[in-house]
This record gives structure tokens, C-alpha cells and sequence, in this order.
């Protein structure tokens, strides 16, 4: 056997003995695999707004009093208790327990605990049908303060100007002669409410009108 048959045979043998050994090129090595992990994001529960606090109103019920008792009377831009500006003589005739005194066409007067109440229509006749433009109460004996009817304030006949000024900053004060205030009023939508104190410091008489003047005397009141 010449020398290159024996190297011939020699790498065959070679070749037959790797494979039988199972060797091989060696497996790459695996890529790190990156794990991501997503937090839900909490969803908010829907929750009610919070309602809006009520704006202060003077808005009050005309109905809500009891007609034989004054003290449950509430003055107001409305009127005072049942004497309703902008009712007519016979509603209003109707809903006060007692029958007016006609001081003249177009005015009738009612006294109750000292207090004297006047309701004005605007027209120089007695018609029924007549809408009230002013009503009016006034002291005619000394009047314990709170005692009557009154603001939702607690402002009323007797009270102070002092607490009507503190429960009301916005009453303008209406000129009057010598330097004095003539009244006090507050005013809303074409309505007024009169304050006036004749002078003493208290109140003594309270207007509810669809005029800006101050009115003077009605019948002696």
C-alpha cells in the first residue's frame, strides 16, 4: 500500500470516528428574552358633583302664615303677611279675619295688637278688582320688638335702626330734612320696603310698595 492510500484511509478513519462521537458545532446561545409588565391604570369612580349652595333670596311664601296670628306675618318684597302688593282688595279682604275700616275709596285700614295696617290700591274707588300698590303697618302703641310681623332678618316694628343697618348693610338711607334720614329701603324687581323711625331711633313704620317714593301719611298712618 503506497504512503498516500494510508493518509487517504487515515482521514476517512478520522471522519468516522467524529461522527460516531456525535461532536458538533456548539448551539448559539439563547437571547435574553425582556419580560414587560403593564400596571392597569386604576379607572376613577364617577362621583356626583357637589350641588352649588343656594344664593341668598328675600323670596318669600305668601301663604306661609297663619292668618290670625300676626307675629307669623313675614314683611317682605312681597308685602306683609296676607296684605299682598299686587293682589287684589278682594283676595286680600278675604284672606285677613277681620273686615276692614274704609278710611276712604281705595284705602282700608285694620288694627291688631296695637299694630294699625293700611292697604292701598292707587285708584280714588272702592272696586274689589283693584290691585294693591302699597300695604303698611305702623305703630300705634308701643310694640315689643319681634313681637309682630318681621323680616326673615328679625327686623319688625320696635326694632333699632342699629340692627336693621347691621341685618341689611344694603338699606340706603333716603335724605331727609335736617340732615336726617327719612327711611331706610330695600329694593328689588320694582318693589320697595320702606323703614322709617320718625326719629326715635326705632323703627315705627314699614312700607311695601311698587313705588320708589316715600309715602307719607295714609289716613293717619
Amino acid at each position: 500500500m503506497t504512503s498516500l492510500h494510508r493518509t487517504a484511509l487515515a482521514a476517512i478513519a478520522l471522519g468516522v470516528l467524529l461522527a460516531a462521537s456525535g461532536c458538533s458545532a456548539p448551539a448559539p446561545t439563547p437571547e435574553p428574552t425582556v419580560t414587560v409588565t403593564v400596571t392597569p391604570t386604576a379607572t376613577a369612580t364617577p362621583t356626583d358633583a357637589p350641588a352649588p349652595a343656594p344664593e341668598p333670596t328675600d323670596e318669600v311664601d305668601p301663604d306661609a302664615y297663619v292668618a290670625s296670628d300676626t307675629s307669623t306675618w313675614v314683611v317682605s318684597f312681597a308685602g306683609i303677611g296676607p296684605l299682598v302688593v299686587g293682589d287684589t282688595f278682594q283676595v286680600v279682604q278675604a284672606d285677613v279675619p277681620a273686615a276692614p275700616v274704609i278710611c276712604r275709596p281705595g284705602v282700608d285700614t285694620w288694627t291688631f295688637g296695637g299694630v294699625g295696617y293700611t292697604m292701598v290700591s292707587g285708584i280714588d274707588e272702592q272696586n274689589p278688582a283693584a290691585a294693591v300698590t302699597l300695604v303698611r303697618m305702623v305703630a300705634i302703641d308701643t310694640v315689643q320688638p319681634g313681637t309682630g310681623p318681621r323680616t326673615v332678618e328679625g327686623i319688625g316694628l320696635g326694632s333699632t335702626i342699629a340692627e336693621l343697618q347691621a341685618a341689611r348693610p344694603d338699606a340706603v338711607a333716603t335724605p331727609g330734612t335736617q340732615g336726617q334720614p327719612a327711611a331706610y329701603q330695600l329694593f328689588s324687581d320694582g318693589r320697595v320696603v320702606t323703614f322709617q323711625d320718625s326719629g326715635t331711633g326705632t323703627i315705627q313704620m314699614i312700607t311695601v310698595s311698587s313705588s320708589t317714593g316715600v309715602v307719607g301719611d295714609i289716613c293717619g298712618a
